[in-house]
């Protein structure tokens, strides 16, 4: 496996974000008001076209922070790294999303989360206590954070 840093380029591209919540949460996440986030694995994705392109905004989930910008911001603050998927020069990230709906174990919690520019019903899906894989988004870079069963 791949240390995040060597897999992290500065290219823009599509990402995915695994996160483990560990215990349930009420999150307020702005606009969208507060919701109940449930225990498991949520996936996000979103974009990174702005400078210094996937490794700069990758690495700022990863980082976590103080800044609550954008709506994984408010879940980021509470959980933690599990996967990542990376497609550097793709811009299809409404179609990822699509697909994370669309798995049988998905369930949308906060309805519009990360959608905000697009018709989609959220790009974060929660994924309850499925394990982060590579198949989930199989055109991507696969970097797994976190050892199966360690939530």
């Amino acid at each position: 496996m791949a240390a995040t840093h060597e897999i992290l380029t500065p290219r823009p591209g599509i990402y995915a974000l695994g996160l483990v919540l560990s215990e349930e949460t009420f999150i307020e996440v702005g606009a969208l008001g507060t919701w109940r986030f449930p225990i498991g694995l949520y996936v996000y994705v979103g974009s990174a076209w702005g400078p210094g392109g996937l490794a700069a905004r990758v690495g700022r989930h990863l980082r976590g922070g103080t800044t609550l910008h954008w709506h994984i911001d408010h879940l980021r603050a509470v959980s933690r790294p599990a996967a990542v998927w990376l497609a550097p020069g793709r811009r299809d990230e409404c179609a990822w999303a699509a697909q994370l709906v669309a798995r049988p174990a998905a369930r949308v919690i906060a309805p519009r989360f990360g959608a905000s520019d697009c018709a989609c019903p959220a790009h974060l899906v929660c994924l309850g206590d499925a394990e982060p894989e590579g198949d989930f988004l199989p055109a991507a870079q696969f970097l797994k954070l976190c050892r199966p069963g360690v939530w």
